[in-house]
């Protein structure tokens, strides 16, 4: 066994109160592919990797842990035939199949960046995230690469195009077929990247920001795929034997926390080949059918399934081996947990908070009560506070913003180097991150732009953003984002894009819309009907403006500067919302009552 492999055996190992030791230390070198996949595949017996069906459950297979090493030594060996070489970067966009996975662990073992992506998004979308990442890959379906095609022009760096899952009919001129090249490679071929260093980039992961386009989040070697041990170890409680379900499309940074946090620990991927609309009965048949142990669903399907007619079908179809859940993504209301809890025969969902920069860093873990509505602890080894302006920790229940100690001066209550976070969004070539200096001088934090409190017990209490960003079921959404297709339309002179409180979404997107002379005396409600279908079709459609209000120029609140100040939109929709529901309450409160 290389010595990698036996760092990570030994981390593996960790209890809570290791992680929680200053003592715990980085390794040197580390390769997700060689020194976890080729570990677990090394097992007698060799563990199950990752279990997939087909919606209806008719096409079903099951894959080990040494399916994914040798794939990921076949696949790494295809892309270096086809000029693929480490450092290059690849955006790959696919449904849920276990290619994806293969060709992900591929690229990790030969220290290829990948950068996925929601099969969500528009040609616009797709041409945007290649040319930023300066990505020499892509890799789709049949779908994604019709969705290229359109935009490959405007890609000249792309060298390679690689087709998974295509139609049986004519190939596209300039795309790979994957499984026709692969076919040429032995079955028994073996990939040596050589020496990655920890520091080495990964995987990049666009987020939505206040300002400007979707945000390139670089994470390296470390940051996610082995730091997200914590994640599947102690968050999703995950070992061998287990089968773990999330609902997250492999575009979203919370699949990644599933990958690597559930291969970590040796247990088993369900992915089920699901590309419809939530349902939330499908769900519970899906638990009833399949021996699924833990699942982590976004705190909007949490809300659908204890109403009264799913509470009804969840009874008369109970699942078959679920034994831990989990929620992340938005606040999850204490009436929910209540509900479902009772409903489930004392499954208590366990909340947590993590971002597409981080692992999970706060949740409910086991051996800590569980206070409904809180975010619960940081998690072990994660140095994370709320701290001030002037960035000291912040007295107990007083609001401030959530941070994560970066600096490297060793402390007494966590690791002297925290490497679960990102190396920092990459602007002009360079990796930055928003960070703090307290007053000591010597301590650096992490700001996640998020506000929080803590109590003397030490459990995190979620407030809101302290910026633009839309959370809408799961979804950031960068009001720019929104505001740069409606300047496309012909009517609109000018909008501003804010969040709007909304009792299942918690979020949905508002858009206050200036309208030309001629638009101004069209019907209004086809008017609203059109720009939302306009907003669909110009970008990723879970991105458009679920509430549209036409205003006249002067209503918009700018700066001296001619900067619109989103915080009164904001501040005004919410003022709205509580005078609707008789008082002040929070969303999550509301929803309950659904």
């Amino acid at each position: 066994m290389a010595a990698s492999q036996l760092w990570y055996a030994a981390y593996n190992r960790l209890t809570m109160a290791h992680y929680q030791s200053p003592t715990l230390t980085r390794p040197e070198r580390f390769n997700f592919a060689t020194d976890v996949v080729d570990y677990w595949a090394a097992q007698t017996p060799v563990p199950r990797a990752l279990f997939w069906t087909s919606r209806d459950g008719k096409q079903q297979r099951d894959l080990s842990y040494k399916h994914f090493s040798t794939q990921s030594h076949r696949i790494a060996t295809l892309l270096d035939s086809l000029g693929v070489r480490r450092g290059d970067r690849l955006v790959i966009i696919l449904p849920r199949i276990p290619e994806w996975w293969e060709i992900v662990t591929g690229c990790l073992r030969a220290g290829i960046v990948v950068c996925p992506s929601t099969t969500l998004l528009v040609a616009h979308d797709i041409e945007y995230r290649v040319n930023a990442s300066q990505a020499t890959v892509f890799v789709g379906d049949d779908v994604s690469c019709q969705k290229f095609a359109a935009v490959r022009d405007k890609c000249p760096q792309v060298k390679v195009v690689l087709k998974v899952n295509g139609s049986s009919g004519a190939a596209q001129s300039g795309v790979v077929d994957l499984f026709s090249a692969l076919s040429k490679v032995p079955s028994d071929a073996t990939f040596a990247a050589g020496s990655i260093r920890v520091e080495d980039p990964a995987i990049i992961y666009f987020t939505s920001g206040t300002t400007g386009l979707a945000k390139m989040v670089l994470h390296n070697q470390i940051s996610y795929p082995l730091a997200h041990t914590i994640t599947g170890k102690h968050w999703l409680r995950l070992k061998p034997g287990d089968l773990y379900w999330n609902l997250s499309e492999q575009g979203w940074a919370k699949a990644a926390w599933s990958f690597f946090g559930t291969w970590n620990c040796g247990a088993s991927l369900f992915i089920q080949d699901d590309r419809s609309a939530f349902d939330p009965f499908h769900l519970i048949d899906t638990l009833n059918k399949f021996p699924i142990t833990t699942m982590c669903a976004p705190p909007t399907a949490y809300r659908q399934l204890v109403l009264d007619k799913c509470r009804k079908y969840f009874a008369a179809n109970p699942p078959k081996a679920l034994n831990h859940v989990t929620g992340a993504g938005e606040p999850l209301n204490a009436e929910v947990i209540k509900i479902f809890k009772d409903m489930s025969g004392g499954l208590q969902i366990c909340d947590g908070y993590g971002q597409t920069e981080t692992i999970m860093v706060c949740g409910n873990f086991a051996g800590n009560p569980i206070k409904p509505g809180s975010m619960g602890k940081p998690s072990p080894g994660v140095p994370l506070a709320v701290i001030t302006e002037e960035g000291i920790e912040a007295p107990h229940h007083t609001e401030g913003d959530m941070a994560i100690r970066v600096s490297k001066e060793s402390t007494t209550d966590g690791p002297s180097e925290f490497f679960g976070i990102f190396d920092g969004y990459i602007l002009n070539g360079k990796a930055e991150r928003r960070t703090r200096m307290a007053k000591d001088g010597k301590t650096v934090w992490y700001l996640t732009g998020d506000r929080a409190t803590r109590d003397e017990d030490g459990y995190f209490w979620f407030v809101g953003r302290a910026d633009d960003v839309i959370n809408s079921a799961g979804y950031r959404i960068g009001p720019f984002e929104v505001e740069s297709v409606l300047k496309q339309h012909p009517g609109i002179v000018e909008s501003a894009v804010v969040a709007s409180p909304d009792p299942e979404r918690v979020e949905v997107v508002k858009a206050f819309i200036v309208l030309t002379d001629t638009y101004a005396e069209k019907n209004e409600e086809e008017l609203k009907q059109a720009i939302q279908e306009f907003c669909k079709t110009n970008a990723a459609p879970y991105k458009y403006p679920r509430k549209i209000q036409f205003v006249p120029a002067s209503f918009l609140p700018k700066t001296i500067s001619g900067k619109i100040q989103r915080n009164q939109l904001r501040k005004m929709e919410k003022e709205a919302y509580e005078a609707r529901n008789d008082g002040p309450k929070s969303v999550a409160g509301v929803a309950a009552k659904l």
